[in-house]
């Protein structure tokens, strides 16, 4: 191995510093030995620092100090701060075991080998499944263990643009590939086209009759402050029209019942035609999503199928009934399957849930919140597991994100979604978390249960996922008027 720093400095069993004699990126990883073994670290900070540059005051004192600082070695301080992933014995076997005792002041650094990162990071076992390279080492894959995932939840936080839908559609392709089940809720319609051998894409089905009134006025577009027309509804929403064999029809007697009754008060008519209107409109719009036949939700969703449930032409209040509704019919299936009853999944289902702050913001609570924080809570007992997606994770519900036993993160430039992720995650420090803003578009944390260490991952790109990238707009105008591009002219713009 290269020798490349000095540990100095305080140093604790899980945390060294060292001074190095060449500049050290972060997410590289370093070795040292202690009492109890040779130890892995990962590089979580380096810095570079001239003390005879770093007090000037002005532009010439900065150049003389700039010429003196060249001619003293001495002056250029390049220095280093490295977790401890573990000790790499009991790391080579998938545990971590962490060494009770911190390297002696002056212990050799050096650079790990790539043959000990490939055993670390690559694994053939059939759980285990490619998913990129390490960021400072292209030579060695990474895998993940696909079956933490599919039992101990995950959470991809990471800014606009940074590849969470890309992630999330490769972790979609590995789950076809091993006949899986996966759910996933596309509230922007992201995944519309992905070209999965197994993908389908599914528009959801809800039977009115298995709402109460105000998630019907919901549905159907009913204001919320619309208190009248919503009171109108819950009125003429009985017993008798859930039953009824003709749902909407009996649904609308009623209120033309209210209309032509001489009893009724003027305002009170004029908010039931209102009604009778929207209703009219709701399903000639939406009518597609309404089935009074079926029993349950899931009658359209395929075991062993990534299942893409569009829910992208739905207000956020319409999604979250929906998404409520899917995700307690899929626990209670599960449920059923783990105590040997009728089921429809005999197997486990992955969750994916895109903008998912959007489902169970940290504010206040949404129609899904109960079953999406149940799921969280007791999900790998039964089978079902989460994946939550989100750019902003600041505005998830924190003890749902908790629950969540791994982590892909990049590209989090807003102090507040950091701080998040901290709080959420003890496996990335404020030190790690400063790199997040420099990371580039694929370059992610991986961290938690589904990786053997933390580690910095350029993931692969997906070629099956065409939304969500950036648009060329100049090849589409062109093609829009059926026209090549040309480089007009000055002066034919002065003529046109």
């Amino acid at each position: 191995m290269v020798e490349i720093g000095i540990v100095v400095g305080e140093a604790r069993p899980e945390r060294i510093k060292f001074f190095t004699k060449e500049a050290v990126r972060v997410g590289e990883f370093v070795v040292t030995d202690t009492v109890d073994g040779r130890v892995l670290y990962l590089v979580e900070s380096s810095k570079l620092e001239s003390k005879l540059l770093s007090s000037v005051g002005d532009y010439i004192t900065a150049i003389e100090a700039k010429e003196a600082s060249k001619a003293n070695p001495r002056d250029v301080v390049r220095y280093c701060a490295a977790r401890a992933v573990g000790l790499i014995e009991g790391v080579l076997k998938g545990r971590r075991v962490y060494p009770t005792l911190p390297p002696e002041p002056g212990s050799a650094v050096f650079l790990a080998e790539d043959d000990l990162l490939r055993q670390i990071f690559h694994n053939d076992s059939r759980e285990w499944v490619e998913v990129g390279r390490l960021l400072r080492r292209d030579g060695v894959i990474v895998s993940i263990n696909l079956n933490k995932v599919a039992s101990r939840h995950l959470a991809i936080l990471a800014a606009t643009g940074k590849g969470k839908s890309n992630l999330l559609a490769l972790l979609a392709k590995e789950t076809a590939e091993k006949n899986g089940t996966m759910i996933i809720l596309d509230y922007h319609a992201e995944y519309c086209k992905l070209k999965i051998e197994k993908a389908r894409f599914v528009t959801p089905r809800i039977n009115p009759r298995h709402l109460d009134s105000e998630e019907l006025a919901d549905m159907l577009d009913i204001r919320s402050d619309a208190t009248r027309q919503r009171g109108i509804l819950g009125r003429a929403y009985n017993k008798n029209v859930a039953s009824s064999p003709n749902f909407w029809e009996a649904l609308k007697k009623n209120l033309e019942d209210i209309v032509e009754n001489e009893e009724t008060d003027f305002q009170a008519k004029v908010t039931a035609e209102r009604v009778l209107e929207i209703i009219d409109r709701g399903l000639a719009i939406k009518g597609n999503i309404f089935n009074t036949e079926t029993e349950s939700p899931l009658d359209i969703i395929e075991p062993n199928r990534i299942n893409v449930l569009d829910l992208s032409g739905f207000t956020e209040i319409q999604a979250q009934i929906i998404v409520a509704r899917y995700l307690t019919e899929i626990l209670n299936d599960r449920k059923n399957a783990t105590l040997g009853r009728r089921s429809r999944f005999k197997s486990p289902v992955v969750i994916a849930v895109e903008e998912a702050h959007t489902f169970i913001p940290y504010d206040r609570k949404s129609k899904c919140s109960d079953v999406l924080a149940r799921i969280a809570r007791e999900g790998r007992k039964f089978g079902v597991s989460l994946i939550l997606v989100s750019q902003r994770p600041c505005k998830l519900d924190a003890d749902v994100a908790s629950q969540m036993g791994s982590f892909a993160v990049s590209g989090l430039t807003h102090p507040k979604d950091q701080d998040f992720v901290m709080e959420v995650t003890d496996e990335v420090s404020t030190e790690l978390g400063a790199s997040l803003p420099s990371l580039n578009t694929g370059e992610m944390i991986l961290a938690g249960q589904w990786v053997t260490v933390p580690a910095l991952v350029k993931v692969d790109l997906i070629e099956e996922k065409v939304i969500g990238m950036d648009l060329n707009a100049i090849e589409m105008w062109a093609e829009d008027v059926n026209v090549g591009y040309r480089r007009i002219s000055t002066e034919e713009l002065i003529r046109l």
